[in-house]
């Protein structure tokens, strides 16, 4: 009996071990900005990358490479973002031979 509650135990364990620590905020709350706010703190570059679905599919949307640029804005604790450029992805990316799109900002805190 002891044996089962200590392997139910480590399971429980192991488990708790293996879910993600951090707690993941809207990206709609992040905000994008042309420039730097007044009273804002910078926090990091981030940067997202959108891959098309198949070969000849069309390049992902600006809109969707920001919608992830945000995620990856809120997953930092940052409020917004600004200076964000886009650019097509080369042959050597994570998309492979599939057209895809990276969005890169400066994340700020207020």
């Amino acid at each position: 009996m002891r044996v089962a509650v200590a392997c139910i135990a480590i399971a429980l364990v192991l488990v708790g071990c293996a879910s993600p620590s951090r707690v993941v905020g809207s990206g709609a709350n992040v905000t994008v900005a042309p420039d730097l706010p007044l009273h804002a703190s910078i926090m990091q570059r981030v940067s997202a990358m959108i891959c098309a679905d198949s070969f000849i599919a069309p390049t992902p949307s600006s809109a969707d490479a920001l919608k992830a640029l945000q995620d990856e804005a809120a997953a930092i604790g940052a409020s917004g973002v600004y200076k964000v450029k886009y650019a097509q992805t080369g042959l050597l990316d994570r998309c492979g031979l599939l057209p895809g799109l990276e969005a890169t900002a400066i994340a700020y805190r207020m």
